[in-house]
């Protein structure tokens, strides 16, 4: 009898075992451990001040906290700037050294904002080794249409817009630091018209059409339109985006992946090196062809 209660005692250990190793129970002690920790003290702190939740992988790319009812500078909307981006690339790095194969979840609100920022939070996502997804939760425009692109995946929410444009340029300062600034400028603007073609090339209505022509058609726009808005839908047909969800985002809607080609072209983007006297040139080109004081040729009246 002592051999049957030993043998009992085993069975019903082996038998929860199993039961304790199906993919419902894991699924289960999963969702419980979430719940735990978003109930945490350190939940409201982490979304709220920090802009990451360690027990979901998602990062809030939003805009740092400002006096809603204020009349002064500082109720203004920040946009993207440094201390956004520092923030932001600090995020993707302590989850990917949490994880670095879960899939990243980031919610961006920003209506756009400073390039240099910008394209820092652009090379982060590159570099970053986690699959990365963005949802655009309010209007992709200017900067904020940019950066998502570097991502791995690309999703936009109605009413949500995509919006492209040149932006705006101020400075300050002496005649030599102009002419420097001004390289830069073309500089900034060539990388952002390669970066977009670069992704409609990928995929999209216009992947099977020359890459001169597709930007020749974005240049065209911009200089109709100068701030181009696209519809959700709209964008996604273009190729900007790679989806569109009005719904609940779930795992399904994540990369599971890293998407190493759009990485390797995008990065490829970000290691030319653009030369002043070409960019000039091209520059003076394309102004001449437009000027209003080209000179015209006078033409044979009838007899």
């Amino acid at each position: 009898m002592a051999t049957k209660k030993r043998a009992g005692r085993v069975s019903r250990k082996r038998k929860g075992r199993d039961v304790e190793g199906t993919g419902h129970d894991a699924k289960i002690k999963q969702a419980a451990a979430t719940r735990k920790a978003l109930l945490g003290d350190f939940a409201l702190e982490d979304a709220h001040l920090y802009r990451a939740l360690r027990s979901t992988f998602t990062i809030y790319l939003g805009n740092e906290t400002t006096d809603i009812f204020g009349e002064g500078a500082e109720s203004a909307e920040p946009g993207v700037e440094h201390n956004m981006a520092n923030r932001f690339e600090l995020n993707l790095h302590m989850l990917s050294n949490i994880d670095p194969n879960r899939p990243i979840l980031i919610i961006q609100a920003s209506d756009g904002g400073y390039w240099e920022a910008g394209m820092q939070m652009f090379g982060a996502i590159l570099a970053c080794p986690n699959p990365v997804t963005i949802i655009a939760v309010r209007n992709a425009r200017s900067m904020t249409s940019i950066i998502p692109l570097a991502a791995d995946r690309f999703l936009i929410r109605p009413p949500a817009q995509y919006m492209f444009h040149h932006g705006t340029w101020t400075f300050d300062g002496l005649a030599q630091e102009g002419a420097t600034d001004f390289f830069e400028v073309l500089k900034a603007r060539e990388m952002m018209l390669r970066i977009y073609t670069t992704r409609l090339k990928e995929q999209g209505r216009l992947k099977n059409v020359d890459e001169k022509q597709i930007r020749a058609l974005l240049e065209r726009f911009i200089e109709k339109r100068i701030d181009v808005w696209i519809e959700p839908l709209e964008a996604r047909n273009w190729g900007f985006v790679d989806g569109v969800v009005s719904g609940i985002v779930t795992r399904a809607h994540l990369a599971g992946k890293r998407n190493e080609k759009r990485r390797a072209e995008m990065g490829k983007i970000l290691r030319t090196t653009f030369k002043p006297d070409e960019l000039i040139k091209q520059w003076a080109e394309n102004y001449n062809s437009k000027s209003i004081f080209a000179p015209t040729i006078p033409t044979k009246s009838s007899p």
